[in-house]
């Protein structure tokens, strides 16, 4: 598939670059990524909207490790696909129409060219990935996008 509900486990929540990350340095980041993609969704192509940047990681299950992979220039759409969870958490908070969901759910099938209920199962298989993960404790490996690398090479001037 080339859009992905990418669930983040529950114990690695809240452990994002853009939360760790002071605001000057995770805008320079983000920005940089912006460019380096065109402003461009790397999924979808979509241009001329705007753009996100997210975090893709890999997982090793049997190690338990979370691996930050790259950074990729998003449009909003895949972006709350990509963040499934979250985007019907807010849907339930009230915060955004449940009409949002159906835009997003049309929006998978027509990038993966597949069914709405192909969209549904697959919901279901990522779900069932997410709760093994959230039972369970990853490392987080920030690689060559660690914080601490981040915020040194920006003190450094080398933005």
């Amino acid at each position: 598939m080339k859009l992905e509900i990418e669930l983040i486990p529950e114990g690695s929540w809240g452990k994002s670059l853009a939360q760790l990350l002071p605001k000057p340095v995770w805008d320079v980041v983000r920005r940089e990524i912006y460019q380096r993609g065109n402003y461009t969704c790397a999924i979808c192509e979509s241009t001329g909207v705007r753009v996100h940047c997210h975090e893709v990681w890999e997982y090793n299950d049997k190690k338990r490790i979370q691996f930050l992979r790259g950074l990729q220039c998003l449009c909003g759409d895949c972006h709350s696909i990509k963040h499934w969870g979250r985007t019907v958490s807010e849907v339930h908070k009230g915060n955004l129409s449940p009409d949002y969901l159906t835009k997003l759910a049309n929006h998978f099938c027509r990038v993966n060219n597949c069914s709405l209920s192909e969209f549904e199962l697959y919901k279901v298989k990522i779900g069932n990935t997410w709760l093994q993960r959230s039972r369970k404790d990853y490392k987080i490996d920030f690689g060559m996008w660690s914080p601490e690398i981040l915020v040194k090479r920006f003190k450094n001037g080398r933005k």
